[in-house]
């Protein structure tokens, strides 16, 4: 099986992007992570505690955060400043971090003067600020290029191998529709409508569906809404009863059980600790 099939498998949808300058002093109380991080440290240090494992981190440095980890942080200097994105996969492979455990991402990455990587989160930062059109697209690709700089990083081992020969062939009729789905996340999909666009049986559908991205068609369309609606309680004021039935939820109590098991917050919470 070709490398790249595995690349080709995995989406990832960004949520949010800032820019922190935080004091002497400051803390970051010691929370769960309902989505992924990467953060570049532009100047200054802190401690950051992963899972209960310390880590010293310094200007130059990439931090790697998988989605469902517990972080707490305090700064070590006058100063701590750094980019922060927050993303999340819309493919899985079982409960598992595909960049934590198959790719064996480093929790710290030193960047060893590539400038190139601080680039990316610059433009990830401009484009989610700007008002170009073309916004979208330029913030996704170069938060793809992040994670690509992170895995050309880290040494590949044999449970990468062993990854490999767990995915599916890769199916165009599948990755077709997975591109459009994620395109259009707010679409009223029906099965009748996603198997004339695959050309694919329901049966067929939901086999290979579920082999390519681990969920089933309904569970990623879901995720997928609860995750644009996680950006939009981020970066805009919208009412959540609003942003509710804007991404294609018709039960606001329905919407709230679903957002807490996958956010572990309600999507109030979820706002405020953002602020």
């Amino acid at each position: 099986m070709e490398q790249n099939q595995l690349y080709t498998a995995m989406r990832f949808y960004f949520l949010y992007v800032d820019r922190y300058v935080f004091g002497a002093g400051w803390v970051f109380p010691d929370s769960h992570l309902p989505y992924a991080m990467v953060r570049y440290i532009l100047r200054g240090s802190a401690e950051f505690v992963v899972d209960g494992r310390s880590f010293l981190v310094h200007e130059g440095q990439v931090v790697y955060l998988p989605d469902g980890c517990r972080l707490g942080c305090h700064t070590m200097d006058q100063t701590f400043e750094f980019y922060s994105i927050r993303f999340k996969s819309a493919t899985q492979l079982g409960a598992e971090d595909l960049l934590r455990d198959h790719f064996h991402i480093r929790l710290v990455n030193d960047c060893a003067g590539d400038t190139s990587i601080l680039s990316y989160f610059d433009q990830v930062y401009r484009s989610a600020t700007s008002q170009n059109p073309g916004k979208a697209f330029r913030v996704r690709g170069n938060l793809e290029l992040i994670i690509a700089w992170l895995v050309e990083d880290t040494p590949f081992t044999h449970r990468y191998d062993l990854l490999l020969n767990r995915l599916p062939q890769q199916d165009p009729r599948i990755g077709a529709l997975v591109d459009y789905i994620v395109d259009h996340p707010t679409e009223q999909f029906t099965t009748e409508s996603l198997c004339r666009t695959a050309n694919l049986s329901p049966s067929s559908l939901r086999r290979l569906f579920k082999r390519y991205t681990g969920k089933s068609p309904g569970a990623f369309i879901q995720d997928l809404r609860l995750m644009v609606a996680a950006r939009r309680l981020l970066v805009t004021d919208a009412r959540i009863s609003d942003i509710v039935y804007e991404v294609g939820f018709e039960d606001p109590n329905y919407f709230s059980r679903m957002f807490r098991r996958n956010f572990g917050a309600s999507p109030q919470e979820y706002r405020r600790n953002a602020q």
